[in-house]
């Protein structure tokens, strides 16, 4: 069935989240949303750049989620960190095109990785490199878990119990 009024930019990004969140950032092509579209593909580019203007909305969109999560978490160590993992497992698409792949920082609103940065500092308590190896370690933990790198019987409660203990040191 054809698409007579046309993509608006709230539908493309509506699809592209649509099609980001079921089916993951590897099927996130311009032919895919186009058909979700019920559009040509070559007639995306009448609306958008190409797929590093949908990638860096929805990386945006993604951060903001992400500070959400943050935000309302208890303003503990414990509770940031923990959000943190709760967050990237219940939006593992999500959280792929935010915190894994590079971040178009050109196409971003103003200060929105900063604001975010300046959220795990001040977590930390400590200076920005504290906060890397505090990111690194919560991140790397985080991949493994969505992947299903731990064995079925690890215990990932203690193990994150453990990586928090190491942030207060």
């Amino acid at each position: 069935m054809a698409n007579t009024s046309g993509p608006t930019r709230e539908r493309i990004f509506s699809e592209s989240l649509a099609l980001l969140e079921s089916k993951g950032l590897a099927a996130l092509s311009m032919r895919n949303l186009a058909d979700r579209l019920h559009i040509k593909a070559p007639s995306l580019y009448k609306h958008v750049e190409g797929r590093d203007e949908i990638i860096a909305d929805l990386q945006a969109y993604g951060i903001s989620k992400f500070a959400e999560a943050m935000t309302a978490a208890k303003n503990s160590k414990r509770a940031k960190a923990l959000a943190y993992r709760a967050w990237a497992i219940k939006n593992p698409h999500l959280y792929e095109v935010t915190l894994k792949v590079p971040l178009l920082r050109d196409r971003l609103p103003e200060g929105l990785e900063s604001g975010v940065t300046a959220m795990i500092i001040e977590l930390t308590g400590k200076d920005h490199e504290h906060a890397r190896a505090v990111w690194g370690l919560m991140h790397g933990l985080v991949d493994l878990e969505i992947a299903g790198r731990f064995p079925p019987d690890a215990d990932l409660d203690k193990t994150w119990s453990r990586a928090i203990q190491m942030l207060n040191q």
